[in-house]
């Protein structure tokens, strides 16, 4: 269990460090791939909210029928 949890402390640590070098490197780069992963998750977030909005509504047809 300490061995195991000593592994993924080190791989968090050394995927923060190259992160943080490619950052440094590549900082255009790491800009655009974040602006793009913001912009589909705002899409994706709209269009569950938009989902719920309408699975949560009643059915005016439904209503109608009934």
């Amino acid at each position: 269990m300490i061995k195991s949890l000593g592994i993924l402390m080190g791989g968090v640590f050394i995927g923060a460090v190259g992160a943080e070098v490619a950052r440094r490197k590549y900082p255009k780069a790491l800009d655009n791939l974040y602006s793009k992963t913001r912009e589909a998750m705002s899409g994706a977030k709209e269009a569950f909210k938009k989902g719920y909005t309408n699975a949560i509504q009643p059915k005016q047809a439904a209503q109608a029928s009934a």
